[in-house]
């Protein structure tokens, strides 16, 4: 075809017809550049398709782990609120009416809390990769790009519960009642033993001054209150996670209908 046209030309030019041949030669130049640009159109539109094609990849498999992490966070929301309820039950209640195996089974349970551990292999993926960029939605981007944040505030105050649990809380029990005592009532569906330990008796003076010390009611009380900041937080992270879900839901829906449209119009 090259050569075509370059003949042409030298014909052209050889009869000695100049403004034909600047004619022809700049029409010439304009069937290159649309010939260009119809390329270049059709790459950038190959590359918008592979695009989106990944797109629907990255936000499905997204769905996937925001969903299995709202259903991991209801099971840990439901046991932490059982230790809320038992802490603010020690805290309220005349305990000098109850036996000692009902208090070793409320210390069990407001010993028993749980700790959000979420899936984020994924979205790391996605963070690090730049994939994130794929995705056309703006308030989507912003977001999934919240989520460590989001994570980050729970995270600090499930690691002050587990320090005063440890350091405070524990040692407070121990010194008055067999932590043993409680184990029967600290059953969990997501952690299955097949053993358990034996309580031991002790003398019930020993109850009686767990009851009534001051240390024993300010240590559980400092409990109650940082396994309420960790509640608090799991409720809006369960917002938060319901509003990611909602934007991948949306961008798939309009992804989806995008793809039915282009193939009904033949592209």
């Amino acid at each position: 075809m090259i050569k075509f046209f370059r003949h042409i030309r030298q014909n052209l030019l050889s009869e000695g017809k100049t403004v034909k041949y600047l004619k022809y030669a700049i029409g010439e130049i304009v069937l290159v550049v649309i010939g260009i640009l119809i390329a270049l159109s059709l790459n950038n539109w190959k590359n918008y398709q592979d695009d989106r094609k990944e797109e629907r990849i990255l936000l499905h498999n997204l769905q996937q782990e925001f969903t299995k992490n709202l259903n991991e966070l209801h099971s840990d929301h439901k046991i932490n609120l059982a230790t809320l309820e038992a802490s603010h039950y020690f805290l309220e209640t005349d305990l000098n009416t109850k036996t000692p195996k009902q208090t070793d089974s409320l210390i069990g349970r407001l010993s028993m809390y749980a700790t959000f551990d979420p899936s984020v292999g994924y979205i790391n993926q996605a963070i690090s990769s730049g994939k994130l960029d794929l995705i056309q939605s703006d308030s989507l981007k912003i977001h999934l790009s919240q989520w460590s944040g989001e994570l980050n505030d729970l995270h600090e105050d499930v690691i002050v519960r587990r320090e005063h649990f440890l350091n405070h809380l524990l040692p407070v029990i121990r010194k008055h009642i067999p932590a043993r005592n409680s184990d029967a009532t600290q059953e969990r569906p997501d952690y299955q033993r097949l053993m358990q330990i034996s309580p031991i008796k002790v003398p019930d003076e020993n109850y009686a001054e767990f009851i009534t010390s001051l240390e024993v009611d300010g240590v559980i009380y400092d409990h109650y209150m940082n396994q309420y900041f960790v509640f608090i937080n799991e409720e809006n992270i369960e917002l938060y996670i319901k509003r990611v879900l909602e934007l991948l839901l949306n961008e798939l829906d309009s992804n989806n209908k995008s793809t039915t449209l282009k193939n009904d119009l033949g592209f």
